[in-house]
């Protein structure tokens, strides 16, 4: 039997950079940049749900930005993985329930963890333990 295809999902930060830079740079927020340290790590894609450009790789170069609607591009990156990981802590409501609407509507495993504070974001090796 084959591994699942796995991809790192959280959301983007309030606080930005002020210029163009990956982004898994581009966002001050440590949620964000410890996630992508460890997808580096750990060799698993890491995506960032940003509020203008949608689900965009963390090494993607971008500018800052703002709000716009992000299904129908979300769901097409989200159509080659079989499990998404969505780390949650300080993400809004928002963002989740965009993410929940693209798992259903491809029939993906959605795992969801965390909390504010970057609450329980080291349970990530356990949750990769578990699927893989």
């Amino acid at each position: 039997m084959s591994r699942p295809k796995i991809v790192l999902i959280t959301s983007c930060g309030k606080v930005k950079d002020k210029n163009p830079k990956p982004a898994g740079k581009l966002y001050k927020s440590s949620r964000i940049r410890y996630l992508y340290k460890r997808s580096k790590e750990l060799g698993i894609p890491f995506y960032i749900l940003s509020a203008k450009y949608g689900l965009i790789e963390a090494d993607c170069v971008i500018n800052p930005y703002d709000l716009e609607e992000l299904l129908p591009q979300v769901s097409n990156i989200l159509k080659n993985f079989d499990v998404v990981i969505f780390y949650k802590g300080g993400a809004k409501k928002c963002y989740l329930d965009l993410i929940k609407k693209a798992c259903i509507k491809n029939n993906i495993k959605l795992i969801e963890f965390g909390y504010k504070c970057m609450g329980d974001i080291k349970k990530l090796d356990k949750i990769l333990e578990e699927i893989r």
